[in-house]
Parts: C-alpha cells; structure tokens; sequence
C-alpha cells in the first residue's frame, strides 16, 4: 500500500542566510516529484523568496504555501541580549498573507536587535487575522519549556498564541529528527494538543534537499559562523532536515499519522493569490486632474525650447506616436514622476547625466529633459525603449552626481512618503572562486590555500562568473590540480556544494521603488547595513530601507522601480568647471557645447585620453589611434566597438574611415543604416532598421528581433527567421545578401549594442575631453581630487600631468582648499589629500586664513588655527608634506620646533578664550622679527626656528609619507625612459596583469619589513615605487640571501617576480632582482625608442625575389593579410634583374604585425616558388 501524500510545510530556502541550503525551484521540483500537492517556504524572519516559490510551485504544478519562520521576543523594542525564540507562520489567507508581510516588515522596522528582527504578542495579537501558526521547532518558546520541564509555562504560551490566532489556528508541531531533545519536546506537544484541544502537524524543518547534502549544510554553517568543520561553533546533530519523501514521513511519524493529515488540511485551508503582471504606477497629479493633458503641455513646450517655433514636422509626427503608445500603456504617470525629479535635481544644482540606456530613443525624453540627445539627428529608435505592442515597464535609469544622488533619493522621499519609498535588496551567490576561499577556510587549510586554489578558476567574462561545471571540464587547469593533488580535490568537492547559494543580502546599487500607498501594503521591507555609505558615530550600522524582494519580483508586481546610480565623473565635470569658474571668471555651458572641437579629436587621435570617460584604457587608447576620431559619431562607434566580440570590427572600420572606398554596400537601401558605420553593423538599432526597411517588419516586430538576438533565443530567431527571409526576398533583396544578414544577426548577440546608451556615454566622454583638451590643468585638478582617498591613483594622475607638461605643487597652508586647486596653471595639492588632515582641520585652517591672512610662519599658524582641530600629528603632516614651505622655513627645522610652538599657540588661545589677553594680542610675533597684523614692540619673541634642512633622500621620503606621491623631486624622474622600456609593466598598471604571470618591474624600494614564518625562514615584505604606482613585493629566504644587498630603501632595482591578485590587492612574489643604474646614453637611447613606438605601428617588409616566385604570389599574399586584418602598412621589397624595387599594398591589407602573420606570409611565398617567375 502506498504512503499518504504529505506537504512539507516548515521549510528553509538560501534566504535563510548561510542556513539554509535549498534552491527554491529545486524544493518545488522535488515536491513534485514525490507527488506532494503543496510545499510551503518559512525562512528565518524574511520573506525574500516568497515570488519565486509562489512561481516555482505553479510552474511545477503544486500549490505554494507562503510563511516565515519569525523570531518572536517579549518586547520588540527591548535592545540588548534577551530571550530570542522561532515561531512557524503561513498565510491562510490573502489578508494573511498581507499580515505576514506587516510582521514580517515590522520585525526589522520596529524589532531590529543585533541584525534579527523581532515581534512580540502584541504585534501577533494585532496582525493575526487569516494566519495559521505552527507552535514551532525546537527553537520555539514552548518547545524551550518543555526541555526545561516548564510546562505550565509551554501551556500558558500556546494559550496565547491560540488567543493572537485563533484555536482552530494553532497547530501543535511535532518532528523527528533523531535529536534526544525533539522526543521529549514532542511528548509534551502531544499532551498539550490533548489538553488545549488542537491538532497536531508534522513537519520536517528542511534545511537542505537531500540527505547526502547534509556536508554541505554543515560547511554552510561553518561559513556562517567563521568556524571549521573540525570545530564548527553551530551544527545539526543529525542528518534528518532534508525533504524527505511521503514514505519517509510516514515511517518517522507511524505513531502519529494524523500529523500528517493536518498537513494536507492546512494546505487545504491555505489559499493565497499573488497578483503579478500589474501596474502599480503612482498617480503624479492629484486625482480628477489630467495627467495625460499636462504631460503634452510640458512635451510642447520642451519642444519648442529644443528646436524653436514653429516645431519642425518630423518632431510633431515622433512626438505623436510616441504620446500615443505611452498614453495606451499607461504611462502618462511614469513620465511626469522622472520629469519632476530631473527637474528638482538641474534645479539645485545637482549634475545629471545626458541620458543612459535606451530612453535616449524617447523624443518624450529629450523634450522633458530627462535625457540630452536629439534621437532624430542621431537616429535613435522609440521602439528599442517602448515596444509599441509588447506593455511592459518603461526602464529609465538616470546618472546623477555621486555627490548629489542622495538629495534627489531624499527629495523623492519627501514628495511621495518614506512609507512609499525605498531601494531594493540584491543578493550576493557564491561564484566558484569565493566558494573555494570559503571550502578551504571551513576545511581548516592556511589562507594560501584556498588562494592559490581559486586563481585557477578563470575571470568573469562579461560580468559572468563560470561555472564549476565548465572549470572542470578536461584539460582545464582547476580539474588537472584536482586529479593530481589531494588537497585540492577535498576543497573543490566541499566548494561544489557551496556554488550559487546565496552568501549575503545587499543594498542594489542604484534600484528605487516608489509607490502610491505604504510599500508594505505590496511587498515586506527589511533593513540592510549600507555598508557603502557613510560611517555614523560611535561604530553604530548605517542600516537602509530596502524591499525584501530583489529586482525581478518588484518588477513581477508592477512596483514602479528607477535607476539613481552615482557617476563619479559627473562630480569630476561640475568640480573642473568651478575651478575653471575660479581660474577665469567663467564657465563653461556642457550642454551647449559645440561637438566639433578639432583640438579635442586630435588629443583623442594620439591616443591622449588618460581621464577621459570611458577611453582611458590602454586597449581604447589604441583603438583611438587606429580610428583617430574627427567627429561625435566615431566616438559613440568605439564606445560600442571597444568590447569583447566587436574589437575585431576596430580595423574594418578604421580602415573604412580612412579610404571610404574600400566600404562595399550590396544593397543601396543599406547606405542610410550601414554607410556611417563604414559597413560595420555596431548597433541593435541597426539591426532593428535593417529588418523594418528590407524585411517590412513594424517597429514591434524589430524589437522582437532585437530581443531574441541579444539574449540569444534560438526558439523566438527560429519563428522570426522565415518571416524576414520572406519579407526581404518579397523586397527584392538578393538571396545571398539576406542569408549574410541573418548570418550576422545570429553572431551580433556576442557585439551589437545599444546606440542610444553609446551615444549618451560618449557624450559624457567628449565633455570630458573637451574639458581635458581646452583646460588641461583645471581637468586634472578635479580628477585627481575624485581619486585622492585611493592609495594607486594619486601617483598615477600626478604622472600624466607631469606628461603633459602640468606642474605638481606640495600642499600649502596659504594656499590650498580641500581638494586640488590651480595656481597660475600649476596644481596644487589639496589639504584633505594630506595623511592625517581631517576635515575639520582642514576648515580650521581656512578660517584661521579668512580672519586674519596668510600665516607668516609656524608659530603664526599654532597661534592662530583652532587647536583642538589640528593636533601634533596633523601639523606634523603638513609639515612633511611641504604645506609650510611658503614660510621660508626648514621643513627639519619646524619639526624640532613644533612641541614649542604647539604649546605656545594653545596658551594664547586658552588666554584669550579666559580673558587673559594682553597688550601682545595687539600684534603676534611671526619668529622672524615681524608680525603678523602689523609692527608690535611688546610682541612676544619666539626662539628661531633652526635653518637646517633634511638630506633630500630624507625630505622626499618624509613628502612620500605624508601625501603619498614625490612632489619636490622624484629619484626616478631622470632614469623613467630607461625604465619604461625595460620594464614589461608600470605599478600602475599591474593589478591588469593576470594572476600567475612573471613580469619585470621596476623603480625604488620605498620600505622594507622582514619576518620569521612559522617554519622559521626568513620572508621579507618590499615596498617598491614608480612613478605610477606602488606594489608589495614578497622575498622569500632564498631571494633574501642572493639578493640581500639591494634589498635596502632607496636602492633602484628591476625585479621580475610572479604576479598574485589575492583578497588583500596585488603584490609579487620576487624571483630575481638587479640593481637599476642606466648611463646617460642608455637613457637617451630609450627616450628615442619611446619617441618611435609613439609613431605608430611599424611597417611590415616582406622580401621577394622575383625570378623564384610566381606571379600568383601577391594574391597569396593578400589573401593572408585578410586574415590578420591590423594597422601595419605592408611594404614589398621585390628584388628583380634590373634591381631592388619598394611596393606599397594599400589601406585593404594592412596587417597585425605577429610571429603568426609573419610564419603565414613566409608558408605563402614557400609555396609559390615554382618555375614561372614574376619578372
């Protein structure tokens, strides 16, 4: 006979934090297949999983049952350690279910005590309408009595609960998990459900799937508790919460087979609608008013604004179809809401991008500015934004500055109701290199471990972190380590079973939600650590609202969700234009800034574009001096072409600029689509005009097309494919050009991208040339300012300008602001990039300067500068740092100084702050026989200070310290050449080297520590510097005795060594070292190698002799080229009877000067060396 059917109905998914091991879709899968007919979700105090189960169990055919397991409290507001126990609840009812989102919010809102959210009777007695409650698992507050043998008190608190929910409610839980406690547990459940006339249920407390997943639940919990599996700090004793099939419950529950009956009872009784595919858009005007009529007023008037009156024809027609669609959706709303925000934001000042993904398609965007690029000059499609036949959500995302994101997130919150705002949680999974760190840890092995380990999984691709699956394949490198070394093998296998379980919950970097009503009306809220914001006082946790469901369900609910995201480089932009404002007297407009500026492309064609949004890479630096850029248009084509799948487009194109005679076009009516992008097909928008002008398809369908190539959706390509073969061949177009065409809708998924979001950020990227080009220093100033709290950047800018011809000045307290400043076309360093200075030293100073001038001299300053806000230490840094130099004092001589006139400067502050002040207030003596304010005869007359001055050695190490760059000097600045071509990578660029690779380096040993490892060895921890950068360098005995005597501070070496990304940034474990001391020649020799490799590409020179190859020879030749497309030009040099003739192959073959190419061009006139010559 075959068992009763069963529902689980207390059951863990991952979001039960490092808890709970089950996949939801693997939960209701399994459920199902065992024939259950409905599977319920509690996780630990959350409902993060509630859609996705909601979704799983229908698409598997079984009825979801939604709950949550909450920590219940005698008082919700009690902070501090206290009692702490689980209580099981599911919805009944669709107005339990919404009770259970109110709880489940309230427990975090109201409840949060050390990270857990809390309820208590009172919120239970309030909230309780259409909830069953479980009595719970062993960590419930009855069960806890009853192990202490308080059962009165297990009675009195079912009592309670049967009040809160009602008795036909309340079902007595009882389980078998082979823990000696549960059986005494479930004896006395058995006697209250007797005595207080309810009904017993049997439950599983599912933690993981299956049994054998038991290890690794048990390695979860290690993670979450920072313990190893040798000495976990938290485990199951047994192996018995998995979901175990009907059979296996009705063998643990034989004596009790009405528990599992209630089971089905209460997923009987249980019914729950989530209402999905909704929109639940907040109205913008109050009700009764038109918004459809007021968004036409504000478009009309936008339009008049961009294009004068009257509105040119084209613009009507667009914003015509455009309202329509939007007015059909119900969008009307939705438009005004991002209208007003944008608005609120140019309004306060506060920098806002010109546009970002595909809204810049919108003339609705560009008329309200919500975006800044013309979609009908720049031919950008409505439909690549909106589909016209397909509703779903508009997707706007918006830049604002970093600086001003959270004013606007402030604004929206007080115009709509902090109860109808908040940003979305996101969930961090364990891709296969964290879970290997993680195996390793739990496993008890050294942190070198799991490190060396991980590094043989491959990087993301594309944002896409591989799978354990694809990095165990043969041959590759994780599963050779794994077949051959033991210890390998036992962390993959642990790390298998952590892969893709979620690890952490996080705030989304940009998401907001903004309802009409309470969000919790909707969807359950929590609070999460924004662990990226701002530290608050005391240590105290900077916690946010988020929603607790992730982007995917907000949006399932029709919730109206934006894109605020921080962009550094508008802050960069608006911080050049105020030093600009400062340096002139005035400002430049970005918004009407002229897109033709030829000094502008000709810094981008030399590939000057460090600082340059989006061009700054080495790799786009090249590829802006292939393409040399001379209007907007190729700037918006290499943001779209400079990514993995198009960059072997960059030489088609390039070459296409160049002689746009070599661009062949099959069929005129591609000019107008193809012919600005030299016959390269770049954009999805393209490929969407393609279809529409040869294939007829609507703009609906073209989207349609455009969705199903990008996520690369063979079932939609295949029903799409006849209807544009049809459409096209009933358009006359050639067989063969339609099949190439589908051929490269199939291949554009890995490259096509969208024009609307390249055209946007180009626009970011020219403005930012533009302000690079036409004031470098004032650019450079602010650029350096946004990086300045990073330890890598600082000496990486301050090496460009030095490139370009800019001067670095030391901080000075007469002088600097906060940030870096410009001073007569010089940059000067800012005080808060001085290590020590705090912010409110920093304004001290700057009052100090306001009130009464610049500061004659230290003791001037001590006197003067607040000193409760710069301490020893901060004047001391200044100090080193050169920010006293003005003064015309020794920066050694300060120092042996400075107790004395600290002391000094805070008796006449604490004087005068008394009312001690004396006739010598009239005038302070600056040390030097002046005054500050003017002659004083009974000013008091401080010592001298000592003119003496540090070695320069010293001075610069002591500069290093304090601002972490060289200023006054650098020990490298006349070797750099030498260096640069000697070295295979600057230190500012080596994090981009790949983990294991061998390199050398080069530049001076800045600091050195030496230690005994555990073994005894010695090891040694180098600090090494260039001009760019700064690296850890790792010597181990061996290299410590060969090379012991450069490892001194100082010295200037060249060191090759093995490259390691670990947790804790880049370094290198050093192999050999040699000292670094180039002549004068060999400096110069190098300074001419660098001037020749900054020409371009060299040429390649094929030699040929004539009389032993066949005419033939050339078209081989050709045809090879074809296959190495690149920039080199490719010179013949032809030895004939009558001498040694030069030909030049033109722009079609140039090539990518290679060992590869050069092998295959010898393989070609190998061959050709028959008996009929050339001449």
């Amino acid at each position: 006979m075959s068992a009763p059917t069963v529902a689980h109905l207390h059951v863990h998914s991952e979001y039960s934090l490092l808890d709970g091991h089950c996949k939801i879709d693997g939960l209701a899968k399994r459920a199902a297949e065992f024939g259950q007919p409905a599977l319920g979700l509690t996780d630990h105090g959350v409902m993060n999983g509630a859609v996705e189960h909601y979704k799983a169990c229908r698409k598997h055919g079984i009825k979801p049952i939604l709950g949550c397991e909450i920590y219940y409290v005698d008082d919700h507001a009690h902070r501090g350690r206290g009692e702490r126990n689980h209580l099981t609840l599911l919805a009944r009812t669709n107005e339990g279910y919404q009770n259970l989102v109110r709880l489940s919010s309230m427990g975090f809102t109201e409840g949060l005590n050390m990270g857990k959210p809390q309820i208590d009777m009172g919120q239970l007695q309030t909230y309780g309408g259409g909830v069953i409650a479980l009595t719970g698992c062993l960590a419930s507050r009855s069960s806890q009595r009853l192990v202490d043998g308080a059962y009165e008190e297990a009675r009195a608190h079912v009592g309670d609960l049967q009040a809160a929910f009602g008795k036909e409610n309340v079902y007595f839980e009882i389980q078998q998990n082979g823990i000696p406690e549960q059986t005494v547990v479930n004896e006395g459940v058995v006697k209250l459900a007797r005595e207080l006339g309810g009904r017993l249920v049997g439950t599983g407390d599912v933690h993981y799937l299956r049994r054998e997943d038991y290890h690794h639940h048990a390695a979860l919990l290690c993670v979450n508790t920072k313990s190893t599996l040798a000495e976990p700090k938290l485990s199951f004793d047994t192996n018995e919460f998995f979901l175990k099939s009907n059979e296996e419950m009705a063998s643990d529950f034989a004596d009790h087979p009405e528990a599992l009956a209630s089971t089905l009872e209460i997923a009987e009784r249980c019914e729950v609608e989530i209402p999905l595919g909704g929109q639940l858009i907040p109205r913008f005007l109050p009700e009764g008013e038109d918004e459809k009529a007021y968004l036409r007023e504000l478009v009309l008037a936008g339009l008049v604004e961009r294009y004068g009156a009257p509105i040119p024809a084209d613009a009507i027609e667009r914003m015509e179809m455009e309202l329509g669609v939007i007015d059909r959706m119900g969008f009307n709303a939705y438009f005004l809401i991002v209208w007003d925000f944008v608005k609120y934001a140019k309004d306060h000042g506060i920098a806002v991008g010109p546009g970002r993904g595909s809204a810049a398609g919108s003339l609705i965007a560009y008329s309200l500015r919500i975006t800044d690029l013309d979609p009908l000059k720049y031919d950008l499609l409505f439909e690549r934004f909106l589909n016209p036949e397909r509703v779903s959500m508009p997707d706007i995302d918006i830049d604002f500055s970093v600086r001003g994101r959270e004013k606007v997130m402030q604004y929206v919150v007080g115009k709509y109701g902090r109860e109808s705002v908040a940003q979305i949680i996101t969930f961090g999974k364990m891709a296969p290199r964290a879970a290997t760190k993680d195996a390793a840890r739990v496993l008890g092995h050294p942190y070198q471990v799991g490190e060396e380990i991980s590094q043989l999984v491959p990087e993301p691709e594309q944002g896409r972190n591989p799978s354990f699956e694809s990095c165990m394949a043969e041959g590759e490198p994780l599963r050779v380590r794994y077949d051959s070394d033991p210890t390998a093998k036992q962390v993959i296998d642990v790390a298998r079973g952590l892969e893709g379980v979620v690890r952490n919950n996080s705030i989304h970097a940009a998401a907001v939600v903004i309802a009409g009503m309470p969000l919790t009306d909707v969807v359950p809220v929590q609070l999460t650590e924004d662990k990226s914001g701002p530290s608050l006082p005391g240590g105290e946790r900077n916690y946010k609202l988020v929603t607790q469901f992730s982007m995917k369900p907000v949006e399932e609910l029709g919730l109206l969700k934006m894109d605020f995201l921080g962009l550094r480089n508008l802050d960069v932009i608006e911080d050049a234009l105020d030093i600009i404002e400062r340096s002139t007297g005035e400002r430049p407009d970005m918004n009407t800034l002229p897109l033709d500026d030829g000094k502008t492309y000709d810094m981008l064609a030399r590939g000057d574009s460090v600082g340059v949004f989006q061009f700054e890479s080495e790799g786009m630096r090249e590829a802006l001096k292939k393409v040399k850029p001379t209007v907007f248009d190729d700037l918006v084509a290499l943001v779209s072409l400079y990514r993995p799948g198009a960059m072997d487009q960059i030489p088609t194109y390039a070459r296409g600029k160049k002689d746009p005679s070599t661009v062949r076009i099959e069929d005129e009516r591609l000019e107008p689509i193809i012919g600005p992008t030299y016959g390269v097909i770049l954009y999805q928008e393209q490929a969407m005009l393609i279809s529409k002008e040869l294939a007829g398809f609507t703009g609906a369908q073209a989207d349609d097309l455009r969705k199903a190539i990008g996520k690369k959706n063979r079932e939609a390509m295949a029903k799409l494919k006849p209807v544009f073969f049809e459409g096209c061949a009933r358009n006359g177009v050639d067989r063969g050009l339609i099949e190439q065409l589908w051929t490269t809708n199939e291949k554009s998924a890995d490259y096509s991208f969208n024009k609307s979001h390249a055209a946007c950020y180009a626009l970011i990227s020219y403005r930012t040339a533009w302000l690079k080009a036409n004031h470098p220093a004032e650019y450079m100033a602010a650029l350096i300012s946004s990086v300045m709290n990073t330890k890598d950047k600082v000496p990486f800018f301050v090496a460009r300008c030095d490139e370009m011809g800019i001067a670095i000045l030391p901080p000075c307290v007469n002088v600097s602001d906060h940030e870096f400043v410009v001073v007569d076309g010089a940059i000067r360093f800012g005080l808060d990039a001085v290590k020590g200075v705090g912010h409110g030293a920093v304004e001290a100073i700057k009052k100090a300067r306001d009130d009464g001038g610049p500061f004659a001299s230290l003791w001037d300053f001590c006197e003067r500068v607040d000193y409760r806000s710069a301490n020893r230490k901060t004047i001391e840094a200044l100090i080193k740092s050169g920010a006293f130099d003005q003064t015309g004092h020794s920066r050694k001589g300060m120092l042996e100084v400075l107790e004395q006139a600290q002391a000094a400067g805070q008796k006449v502050q604490q004087d005068a702050q008394i009312g001690q002040g004396s006739i010598f207030d009239l005038g302070m003596d600056d040390g030097v026989g002046g005054t500050a304010r003017g002659a004083n005869p009974f000013a008091v007359q401080h010592p001298p200070i000592p003119a003496e001055e540090f070695e320069k050695n010293e001075l610069l190490a002591f500069e290093k310290e304090a601002i972490g760059v060289f200023v006054s000097a650098h020990p490298l600045k006349d070797v750099r050449a030498a260096l640069q071509v000697k070295a295979d990578v600057s230190l500012g660029d080596i994090e981009k080297v790949k983990h294991g690779d061998w390199v050398t380096v080069g530049g001076i040993i800045a600091a050195t520590r030496q230690l005994r490892t555990r073994t005894g060895s010695q090891m040694m921890f180098v600090t090494v510097d260039d001009l760019e950068g700064t690296l850890e360098a790792i010597a181990f005995e061996k290299t410590i005795t060969e090379y012991g005597d450069l490892l001194t501070v100082d010295t200037v070496v060249l060191v090759k060594g093995k490259v390691e990304h670990g947790d804790r940034g880049t370094s290198m474990v050093i192999s050999s070292m040699e000292k670094f001391e180039p002549s004068e020649a060999q400096v110069a020799a190098a300074e001419v190698q660098l001037a020749e490799l900054q020409r371009g590409p060299e040429d390649i020179r094929v030699k040929l002799d004539a009389t032993q190859v066949q005419a033939s020879v050339i078209d081989e030749l050709k045809y090879v080229l074809g296959n190495f497309p690149g920039e080199s030009e490719v010179v013949l040099e032809v030895s004939t009877t009558s001498g040694l003739r030069h030909l030049r192959l033109g722009a079609d073959y140039r090539g990518n000067n290679t060992p590869t190419l050069r092998a295959e061009l010898d393989r070609a006139i190998r061959s050709s060396a028959v008996s009929t010559p050339i001449a």
